[in-house]
C-alpha cells in the first residue's frame, strides 16, 4: 500500500492506492483536504521512465457536503496539476455519469478547468433493477485516445472494477545489479 486515507470516527469508507514494489513512486500529503463523509482522498506521484503521473484515489460518500467536496478537490488539483505530467483521478464519486444532473455538470466544469475528462461510460454498480456509473476515472484530454478501459466484474464488491491501460506508457524493467 503506497498511501491511504483511513477513517477514524466512522466505519466503511476511505481511500488507498497500491503500487507494485518495482515502481518508483512517492506519496503526496493531501490529508489536510480530507474530511470524513465529505471527501476521502489520497495521492501518489509515479515516475515511469520519462513519464510522470499523479494518481488520486477518491471516495465521496453520497450524503456528504458536495460544496466541500468540489472546493477541496479544486484545491488538490491546484496543488498537484502540472501541464508536463499526467493526472489520473479514480474512485467512487457517487455521481451517476449515466445521467445528466447538476452535480455531474458542476464536477465536469471543475474537471474541464484542469483539462480532465471522464472516461467511464458503462455501469459500475448494478443492484436489483438499477445500473449506475458512480465509479469513474478521469484523465487529461490529451490522453483521450491513448488508453483502453475495461469493466471487470470481480464479485468482491457491489461495485465492478475498471481496468485502465495506458497504451503509450512503456516500462523498462528495473536495472539489475550484476
Amino acid at each position: 500500500m503506497a498511501t491511504y486515507f483511513c477513517r477514524t470516527s466512522y466505519a466503511k469508507g476511505g481511500a488507498c492506492i497500491y503500487v507494485h514494489k518495482s515502481l518508483n513512486y512517492e506519496g503526496v500529503d493531501i490529508g489536510n483536504y480530507c474530511k470524513e463523509k465529505d471527501l476521502e482522498v489520497c495521492a501518489i506521484k509515479l515516475n515511469l521512465n520519462s513519464t510522470h503521473i499523479c494518481i488520486i484515489s477518491i471516495y465521496r460518500p453520497p450524503t456528504g457536503n458536495f460544496n466541500f467536496f468540489t472546493n477541496n478537490l479544486d484545491l488538490i488539483f491546484n496543488k498537484l496539476y502540472n501541464p508536463t505530467s499526467k493526472l489520473i483521478i479514480c474512485g467512487d464519486i457517487n455521481i451517476d455519469y449515466l445521467k445528466n444532473t447538476g452535480k455531474k455538470i458542476q464536477l465536469e466544469t471543475l474537471l474541464f478547468s484542469y483539462n480532465l475528462t471522464s472516461i467511464v461510460n458503462f455501469p459500475t454498480r448494478c443492484f436489483k433493477n438499477s445500473a449506475t456509473a458512480i465509479d469513474n476515472i478521469f484523465i487529461d484530454n490529451d490522453s483521450k485516445n491513448d488508453y483502453t478501459l475495461c469493466p471487470i466484474m470481480n464479485g468482491l464488491s457491489d461495485h465492478d472494477t475498471q481496468l485502465l491501460i495506458l497504451n503509450k506508457i512503456t516500462l523498462r524493467p528495473p536495472a539489475q545489479n550484476n
